[in-house]
């Protein structure tokens, strides 16, 4: 085990949807301790700017103040979390997420049943909302 003590294990990298940063306000649920009582190491959490970009026309453009108030606690999550630039080429945001998270090896933070499904098919693992306290992961993080 002596081998053990100069091994590094790097951060887990956590790339998160807009719905997912909308769960604070949503639900009252505190993302960033939950994700990191489920991953039990340390992590970064990413935001891609299509999902920076989603939240503040979301946030200009409200259907009502309960949607605002949303967005506006979505975009205050932001701030925790480190700003990455994709080159998306108008791709959906589901789509530059799952080439991201591949790419880099990370997880996707996500409640979006469909992104969900294309993320396990590509072997990416999932964190998510279950039973609108707790966050649980699909899949394994090595």
């Amino acid at each position: 085990m002596k081998y053990l003590q100069n091994v590094r294990i790097l951060p887990v990298k956590i790339v998160l949807d807009t719905n997912f940063l909308t769960i604070p306000a949503e639900f009252g649920v505190d993302i960033f301790s939950e994700v990191k009582r489920v991953i039990e190491r340390s992590v970064i959490f990413i935001v891609l700017q299509p999902v920076l970009t989603e939240i503040e026309y979301r946030l200009a453009r409200p259907r009502n103040k309960a949607e605002e108030r949303k967005f506006r606690i979505a975009m205050s999550m932001i701030d925790r979390c480190d700003v990455v630039s994709v080159h998306s080429s108008d791709m959906p945001v589901d789509d530059v997420l799952i080439d991201y998270a591949h790419s880099n090896n990370a997880v996707i933070a996500t409640c979006d049943k469909e992104l969900k499904r294309k993320a396990k098919n590509e072997g990416i693992p999932v964190l998510y909302l279950r039973g609108r306290k707790y966050i649980a992961l699909d899949g394994s993080v090595l």
